[in-house]
């Protein structure tokens, strides 16, 4: 079984790409640790203008060991200034199709 985590966020207007730019450093931090599966920065199609990002790894340990580094906490901590209070939100899928391409999986799970 999968795990994945999807945070969404709207920028303050003029730091979209700041923000855009923490998601880029995440997921390539991400990209280098234990069980970690895939992962993808999130831009809004809509006029919305949410950034995020969409990580799977093997297993919710390993989301959560690498959550508490200190890196990832540092890096996380320089967006509360760069996005507007409250907007930030973080979900947590358990995912049991593994074999499936994410997109499916995406689709499954509503996205």
């Amino acid at each position: 079984m999968l795990y994945v985590r999807i945070s969404l966020m709207k920028p303050r207007p003029g730091h979209g790409h700041d923000v855009a730019a923490i998601m880029d450093d995440l997921v390539a931090f991400y990209r280098k640790q234990d069980g970690f599966v895939d992962g993808y920065k999130l831009m809004a199609a809509d006029e919305t203008g949410d950034i995020g990002r969409i990580t799977v790894w093997k297993s919710e340990a390993a989301a959560d060991a690498t959550a508490q580094m200190d890196h990832v906490l540092s890096v996380r901590s320089t967006l509360t200034p760069l996005v507007e209070e409250g907007s930030h939100e973080e979900r947590s899928f358990h995912a049991e199709e593994a074999g499936k391409p994410l997109s499916q999986l995406a689709h499954k799970l509503g996205l």
